[in-house]
């Protein structure tokens, strides 16, 4: 399964068929009211956790030669937005147990602050500057929180 996956991601890697996220339009800034998302194709999250940090600090392991499929929904039926490999590092902010994957923040550059270090008072979506997906929670050893 693992040869199958790394196989086909470095396949769409190498042909470009990387598809974009489409989530439905986030509320205006400031606005109360936020839609209540579920299913498949909710956003990633940061919810409230009693004072502690939305997010925990992840690597991405056991990927080997291969690499691992960020896709832009709770489940793996549409394409996959991006790859990620061993060692890299990726904020776990949100899961969905039912589908057993996370829904992650992570950016390539070692210089952006993706903004998850700091409790947050009501859950909302993620807005910041790092890029997001969901990816099977098998591939994630979560390191720090």
């Amino acid at each position: 399964m693992k040869a199958m996956i790394a196989g086909t991601a470095l396949a769409a890697l190498a042909t470009g068929s990387l598809a974009q996220a489409q989530f439905p339009a986030q509320p205006e800034t400031g606005s109360l009211a936020q839609p209540p998302f579920a299913g498949p194709n909710r956003p990633v999250m940061l919810k409230v956790d009693d004072g502690l940090d939305p997010c925990a600090l992840g690597v991405i392991t056991g990927a080997g030669e291969g690499a691992v499929m960020v896709f832009p929904a709770v489940d793996s039926s549409p394409d996959a937005i991006d790859f990620l490999s061993d060692g890299e590092q990726v904020w776990v902010c949100d899961s969905d147990d039912a589908s057993e994957t996370l829904g992650i923040v992570y950016s390539r550059d070692p210089d952006v602050d993706c903004g998850v270090g700091s409790p947050v008072s009501a859950d909302k979506l993620y807005t910041g500057p790092c890029k997001t997906g969901w990816i099977s929670a098998r591939w994630v050893k979560v390191i720090a929180g």
